[in-house]
């Protein structure tokens, strides 16, 4: 019987130890699953965060495509332009004709030049041919 006891002694504490095990293996699982939760919460969020920021850089490019077209457009507007005022430019007078024009205005403008009438020409010679007569004689 001390035999038996001695063997009822070994199995108890055996038992107790394995339940000891057992209920630490279990708190380690426990604990490793809710790490394992939290991880899986914080890599939903960031998934979640990746997905807004795509779509907000989606967004950022759709606007900076269409601003590019409308630059490209104005551009196009501004070159067409250009090309007109070239074309009118090309119509003007140049600075040496206008210079030229001036010039022409200036000889025949009857404020600063001293033109003489038919009766003024008339008068003139009638003079000078009276004066030749007075020194013929």
């Amino acid at each position: 019987m001390v035999f038996e006891k001695n063997v009822s002694n070994d199995m108890q504490t055996l038992g107790t130890e394995m339940a000891s095990r057992i209920n630490t293996d279990t708190r380690r699982i426990r604990a490793i699953e809710q790490r394992l939760g939290g991880i899986e919460l914080r890599i939903g969020a960031l998934e979640e965060k990746i997905i807004d920021e795509i779509d907000h850089l989606r967004k950022s490019f759709e606007q900076i495509s269409v601003d590019i077209k409308a630059v490209t457009d104005n551009l196009s507007e501004i070159r067409s332009e250009i090309l007109k005022i070239n074309k009118n430019l090309d119509k003007t007078a140049k600075k040496a004709e206008v210079k030229e024009l001036e010039t022409l205005l200036d000889i025949y403008n009857p404020i600063k030049s001293r033109f003489t009438t038919k009766d003024e020409v008339a008068r003139i010679i009638e003079d000078r041919l009276a004066e030749k007569r007075q020194t013929t004689t």
